[in-house]
């Protein structure tokens, strides 16, 4: 939650969708377009936190399973919605649903957790962020701690992250931060060359590492400057942060899997008064999904 970067970045990026027609037909709908946002907005964070274990060195001091609980909470700190719009909230909450409804188990060779656990643990972030959002509902109903639990992980980890944000401002004695430029390497065709256009497009990589660039400068001034390359990684869908490199590889095959990704896997949009919520046990002839209300004093 670096403040009013973060709340720039996402109005650029609303505007920068609404106009990026070509782009938009590339995509099933409006609804895919709207989860491509929040899904490629939450790995590149992650990544990123990596990145700053990188920098740290932190990563040296932390289990594989701690990096990525860490990763994790970084890239939520820094999509916690500053203000009430619902754009804010509602890339947060695809980026969380998108956890939510992973039904894949555990990967021992590099995530540790379930998608729900790490969904439950965003969800439990913004409430300690935003306990008296007008948006806060669907995170009472589904984040993994008490009220005052949330609230007290989420100020620990704020502290934390001031700190060490703070530090490596300090230490680069930047005046204005080195710009990133995200690397695109062509395809040959095909589908993955949909995914290149769509990147190319709407130029989302190009926003996010305008936010990075903002709050953690000393990136791009440390041995290995940070990078964002996005290429196709011979059938991995997903993106990873190269050690070697200081880069975070965003992969063709995951924009393109979120492109064709089944509607009925997609949460409905949401809104200020309104969320979705999984309808579990639902039958046959019932909805997928119901509302509840937002009202953070009920």
């Amino acid at each position: 939650m670096p403040g009013l970067a973060m709340a720039r970045m996402l109005g650029t990026l609303a505007l920068a969708f609404v106009f990026a027609g070509i782009a938009r037909g590339q995509v099933q709908d409006d609804r895919h377009d709207a989860y491509a946002q929040a899904h490629i907005t939450w790995s590149l964070y992650h990544e990123t936190g990596h990145a700053i274990q990188d920098f740290t060195a932190d990563r040296f001091l932390m289990s594989n399973a701690e990096r990525e609980v860490h990763a994790d909470k970084i890239a939520a700190y820094l999509m916690i919605p500053n203000t009430e719009d619902d754009y804010e909230y509602q890339i947060y909450y695809d980026a969380a649903m998108d956890l939510y409804m992973d039904t894949q188990a555990p990967d021992p060779n590099h995530i540790y957790e379930t998608g729900r656990v790490r969904a439950e643990r965003m969800f439990c972030m913004l409430y300690g962020a935003r306990p008296n959002s007008r948006w806060i509902a669907l995170a009472q109903k589904l984040k993994n701690r008490s009220d005052s639990g949330c609230i007290a992980d989420f100020k620990a980890f704020q502290e934390e992250t001031v700190d060490v944000l703070g530090f490596a401002r300090e230490i680069t004695n930047l005046d204005e931060p080195k710009m990133i430029d995200p690397q695109y390497v062509k395809t040959n065709g095909g589908n993955l060359a949909t995914a290149y256009n769509y990147l190319q497009d709407t130029q989302i990589l190009l926003l996010l590492a305008i936010d990075v660039e903002e709050w953690l400068p000393a990136l791009q001034v440390s041995e290995k400057p940070f990078k964002i390359i996005a290429q196709g990684c011979n059938g991995y869908d997903g993106f990873r942060y190269s050690w070697e490199e200081s880069a975070v590889v965003v992969c063709y095959e995951a924009i393109q899997r979120c492109m064709k990704r089944p509607g009925l896997l997609l949460p409905p949009l949401s809104s200020g008064d309104e969320v979705a919520v999984e309808n579990q046990g639902a039958e046959a002839d019932e909805e997928d999904w119901v509302w509840i209300e937002n009202d953070p004093e009920e």
